[in-house]
């Protein structure tokens, strides 16, 4: 095996910077309940005329079939080019990528392992001359990143990104008018831009540069390009609704995306996924309706959870059940499992089987990881019901559901028969007022909300609960949109600083966006 150009950093500094929670958890924790989409994030379809970087109509078909996850037909055309040919390499890789993620087969994964080191010999030895050389070699890195911390090997993944990374960055001095690097370095941009305060020593001291702003222009300037602009507003798209702010602006034009690629399994999945993350229902279930369900399509379990939070928002818990166990069936990965569990335990709970409830509840520990923040936050259930043998407040619970489905109207309906002194303990009168301010928010009545919670923060004290720190960070947003610069710095300072919370990793990315949205 040829000895390629590396970038060391040692295993020690490696974990002594904690680059995990830092730069590849930004990557995936927020949004790796989408994390069956997110395999298109970068994409290739840019023309090559370079001596051994041939991109002929044969390898864009089957690119095409990949990124719409109709990966047999993309092998098939695959099959068909020449094996040396770098594009064929690359989509092969993205091939695998798709399947390794949606499959978790961890057999396949260690089958497959030795790929990655093939593939990106393989290239390197092509036209060094290229900008495609390293490009592409950036690509297939943070596919195997994506890859691997979806088994959960953080810090392999964390060699990944970084050496992605300085691949990019090398590219884009040699060849600044080199428009594919745009998009990948454009998303490592932003995504080391919203590291916190406090951690940015860590992308310093690993030579990594991170500007919020540089990177969303970067990925502007992508989206204009004719050939590739799609991919790139998917990549503006993901990181706008799991990073920084998302609002109707943003859903329109993810409306019109989606829209406009009807047969795009991938697309209309990330559309579902982000629907249902900001509260819009109704939206999703739409989408759903509109999902490509021929067999050419790689089977996703991921859209049996998508089906199942659809129902569980709308209050029908015997057919979310149905869905749920749907996803348990053919899934036979980690991913999700505990969160699956959790959401079992509920629906039974709120139907009055307490029985089954209590099964579900304990097989939240009997397997799955605690990757993805849903999780971790089933785990943390699970373990605070041990320790204290006691259950949330069912009222708080279907007020919350309300909120998460998105409808706000009813659920201000049933606010109006409660107040904080509708609960005995202070956890859940935290929550009520958390509950109640995200309520009013969403109708625009930000002045009531803002009251709410601040008397959240205040109910939460030095608690470990999340209430105070979602709390702060909306109130900050709200003084934001007030023009209020200094009040708004401060709310978002404070949400970065309450630690030991199971949404700390996307509350202090959010944060840190806004701060740096502000200039600060």
């Amino acid at each position: 095996m040829k000895s390629r150009k590396s970038y060391i950093i040692t295993n020690y500094e490696l974990r002594s910077t904690n680059l995990y929670s830092a730069i590849y958890r930004l990557f995936l924790g927020q949004g790796f309940r989408a994390i069956g989409i997110t395999i298109a994030y970068c994409i290739l379809t840019v023309d090559c005329k370079a001596a051994d970087f041939d991109f002929t109509p044969n390898l864009q078909k089957a690119y095409s079939e990949v990124f719409k996850l109709k990966v047999q037909s993309a092998r098939d055309l695959l099959s068909k080019a020449p094996p040396q040919n770098p594009f064929r390499i690359y989509i092969e890789d993205f091939a695998d990528m798709a399947e390794l993620i949606n499959s978790e087969n961890e057999e396949q994964y260690e089958k497959w392992l030795t790929k990655e080191d093939e593939r990106l010999d393989a290239i390197e030895e092509l036209d060094a001359k290229s900008p495609y050389n390293r490009f592409l070699r950036a690509e297939i890195k943070l596919h195997w990143a994506l890859i691997k911390i979806r088994f959960g090997h953080e810090v392999k993944a964390g060699y990944n990104v970084i050496q992605a990374y300085k691949l990019l960055e090398e590219n884009q001095k040699l060849y600044p008018s080199f428009l594919p690097n745009l998009k990948s370095l454009g998303c490592l941009h932003v995504l080391i831009g919203s590291v916190p305060d406090k951690q940015r020593w860590i992308p310093k001291l690993l030579g990594l540069r991170g500007n919020i702003q540089l990177g969303m222009n970067e990925l502007r300037s992508a989206a204009r390009d004719k050939t590739w602009g799609t991919e790139a507003k998917f990549c503006t798209t993901f990181i706008q609704a799991y990073v920084l702010k998302y609002d109707a602006k943003q859903n329109a034009e993810m409306l019109q995306l989606a829209d406009s690629q009807s047969d795009n399994l991938n697309i209309n999945m990330i559309a579902t996924a982000i629907s249902l993350k900001d509260n819009r229902t109704e939206q999703a279930i739409e989408l759903l309706k509109r999902t490509p369900k021929d067999a050419v399509y790689l089977y996703f379990p991921i859209i049996e959870l998508y089906k199942a939070e659809t129902q569980l928002f709308k209050g029908n818990y015997s057919q979310a059940i149905a869905a749920y166990q749907v996803y348990l069936r053919n899934f036979k990965g980690q991913t999700f499992l505990k969160d699956t569990y959790y959401k079992l335990f509920l629906c039974s709970w709120l139907m009055g089987d307490e029985k089954k409830a209590k099964l579900y509840l304990s097989k939240i520990n009997d397997g799955g990881s605690t990757i993805a923040e849903s999780d971790k936050a089933a785990q943390k259930f699970y373990e605070n019901f041990q320790k204290n043998k006691a259950l949330p407040d069912k009222i708080l619970i279907k007020l919350r559901l309300l909120f998460d489905g998105g409808y706000f109207e009813e659920a201000q309906q049933a606010l109006l028969s409660l107040s904080e002194k509708s609960f005995s303990k202070s956890k859940d009168q935290a929550e009520f007022n958390y509950r109640a301010g995200r309520i009013y928010q969403k109708l625009n009545l930000f002045d009531k909300a803002a009251s709410y919670f601040e008397r959240s923060v205040a109910l939460t004290g030095g608690q470990e609960w999340s209430f105070a720190p979602n709390a702060a960070l909306q109130l900050g947003y709200i003084q934001q949109q007030k023009g209020q610069k200094n009040k708004a710095k401060a709310y978002f300072e404070q949400a970065i600083a309450y630690k030991n919370h199971e949404y700390k990793t996307s509350i202090d990315n959010k944060a840190r966006a806004a701060l740096t949205e502000m200039g600060y």
